[in-house]
């Protein structure tokens, strides 16, 4: 009788580990950062861009405000929205330069889509964003590329020249 509770332990021991699942991975949000120059090299991003809009999956953003930001560790979907970057120095006392972000591409899924940008000098650029992939375990990682305009592009940072504001 001893051993047959020994055999059921073991075999309850067998069981439970069995069933025990994988750890479950939390992927990141994907940020895209783009930067923009005028003709003599002047950044134009600012929290106010009319003209300027983003389309993703079928929505259209336009430039927001960040808010107040913190340095928490949380997946936030933001939108577009002009962060700044640096403060550069010169005879009006300062000024800030801004990037935007947009924060709207679910890390965890699988997908070939396009985002498309409406610049307020009437000019568009398309960024092409591909996932596939994903493997969780035992070392996360996905298949992840960039293309803008068609063209293969390294990293997720965008920098485009000759752009303009509305007069």
């Amino acid at each position: 009788m001893k051993r047959f509770f020994h055999l059921m332990a073991i075999a309850g021991l067998v069981c439970m580990a069995s069933s025990c699942e994988l750890p479950i991975v939390d992927w990141a949000p994907v940020t895209v950062y783009i930067e923009a120059t005028d003709a003599e090299g002047q950044s134009i991003i600012s929290p106010e861009m009319p003209g300027m809009s983003l389309t993703f999956k079928g929505e259209t953003y336009t430039v927001q405000d960040p808010g107040v930001r913190t340095r928490a560790y949380a997946a936030i979907m933001s939108g577009l929205i002009a962060v700044p970057v640096s403060q550069t120095e010169d005879q009006a006392g300062g000024q800030v330069e801004y990037q935007l972000q947009f924060g709207e591409i679910d890390g965890a899924d699988d997908m070939d889509e396009d985002i498309t940008l409406d610049w307020p000098d009437g000019s568009r650029d398309v960024i092409h964003y591909h996932c596939s992939g994903h493997i969780e375990w035992p070392s996360p990682r996905c298949n992840r590329s960039w293309k803008l305009n068609g063209k293969k592009h390294d990293g997720a940072t965008f920098s485009f020249s000759g752009k303009s504001l509305p007069d």
